[in-house]
């Protein structure tokens, strides 16, 4: 038997955020790109036997948090500070309905961004950013979701 190593966000997700592990969301993608989240559609459908709505938002949202974890893992090698992840503001945009599984992709923000974002929260210990991301099924854009993360000490 193979042995697979699941990613330290997807543990932390279901260890912090209890709904995370009741959805059975994953990590199907991690790169300098985008963060791909998947969760299955058993657990996380309606009465109609499509995707859930509230799933729908909370997987994109996920996948937003996922990407902001990972930029503030990546900074506490050094000091360890103690962050404090939060969603001040989240925009859905509901185009289809899903039919089959759920996946979220949030994409990377460009490196401006990051330094900006970064410069922030040395200055002031508290930072804002702004993250896109869509659930995505056939190809198609399903939800597409606009949040803001607020990230303090």
């Amino acid at each position: 038997m193979k042995s697979v190593k699941v990613p330290a966000l997807e543990l932390f997700l279901h260890e912090m955020i209890p709904l995370a592990k009741a959805m059975g969301v994953g990590v199907e993608v991690s790169d300098d790109r985008a963060l791909v989240l998947t969760a299955p559609k058993e657990q996380n459908k309606n009465s109609l036997n499509t995707a859930f709505g509230g799933s729908l938002v909370a997987l994109a949202t996920l996948a937003g948090y996922g990407v902001v974890w990972e930029l503030m893992k990546d900074e506490t090698k050094a000091e360890k500070p103690v962050w404090h992840i939060v969603v001040k503001e989240s925009r859905a945009a509901y185009r289809r309905p899903v039919l089959g599984d759920l996946r979220a992709i949030c994409e990377r923000p460009a490196q401006a961004a990051i330094a900006e974002f970064k410069d922030a929260l040395a200055r002031y210990g508290k930072a804002k950013l702004k993250l896109h991301a869509s659930i995505i099924e056939d190809g198609n854009v399903a939800v597409d979701v606009q949040a803001a993360f607020v990230v303090s000490r």
